[in-house]
């Protein structure tokens, strides 16, 4: 018997899921419901890793599948999700949550494991130390590890390409980071970044798009503004960076927003 009635409206759909106890019911109703809303909800009311499984393996939304792969905790369980061969955003979720260096190595020497996925362990997590340090920071208002990023970029070839080395692996949150550090050094490669962080803010992973803003409302100089201002001609990105300009608030962002200065 389904949990909603035809009658019932979003509120209604919503109190009941926030009212439901029955873990196998906020699985089903987190890998069928049709809005958003309610089945990021069920996922986010659920907390074994066994439930979570179940909604990665079975739910018919990528958005709650994503959602559930990030908060499944073994790291076992997210090798196995990995080797799955599973949509490339999901493997990115994975990777960017395991921390195990011997399941990285397993990963990068099995054969059945997606290219992709291995060349990601191979890759980008054998210099995973570089944007560690480049991820740490002292304060809001200081970051440390720009050399850490540049020593990284120096060794995929420095410049443009060491730039979309990390690019390729903005499924997680050291490497948005990393982009972050880049595109506040500005030239050619912090416009790079800054498109690869832009491009973050269109993820379907809430946590990696507000990663993505994070970064990007640090930027304050005119040149480094106008590189995001040109990426409003996506539609995917026309309002995530409109919220973002609204927040860095420099005479240039409000220019591109318009008059008042705020989100239309």
């Amino acid at each position: 018997m389904s949990l909603f009635e035809e009658r019932d409206g979003l509120r209604a759909r919503l109190d009941k899921v926030e009212n439901l106890k029955d873990d196998d019911k906020l699985v089903e109703v987190a890998c069928t419901a049709d809005e958003p809303q309610v089945r990021l909800l069920a996922v986010s009311r659920v907390n074994d890793d066994d439930h979570l499984m179940r909604i990665v393996r079975g739910a018919q939304h990528l958005d709650v599948r994503l959602v559930a792969a990030e908060r499944v905790s073994s790291q076992d369980l997210l090798a196995e999700i990995i080797r799955g061969r599973e949509n490339l955003d999901l493997i990115g979720v994975c990777f960017s949550k395991i921390t195990d260096k011997a399941i990285i190595e397993s990963l990068a020497h099995d054969t059945n494991v997606n290219p992709v996925a291995r060349r990601m362990a191979v890759d980008y997590f054998a210099d995973e130390s570089y944007l560690a340090e480049a991820a740490a920071a002292e304060t809001h208002e200081e970051r440390k590890g720009p050399a850490a990023v540049q020593a990284f970029v120096d060794a995929y070839g420095g410049g443009l390409a060491g730039v979309r080395a990390i690019g390729r692996f903005r499924r997680s949150e050291k490497a948005l980071k990393a982009l972050g550090t880049i595109a506040a050094g500005g030239g050619e490669e912090g416009g790079l970044a800054i498109e690869y962080l832009c491009q973050g803010l269109a993820s379907p992973n809430p946590t990696l798009k507000q990663c993505a803003a994070d970064e990007l409302v640090r930027l304050r100089s005119p040149d480094l503004v106008a590189c995001l201002v040109r990426s409003l001609d996506r539609p995917d990105l026309h309002e995530p960076i409109r919220e973002v300009l609204a927040q860095i608030g420099t005479p240039e962002a409000r220019a591109a927003l318009g008059h008042n200065g705020k989100p239309e």
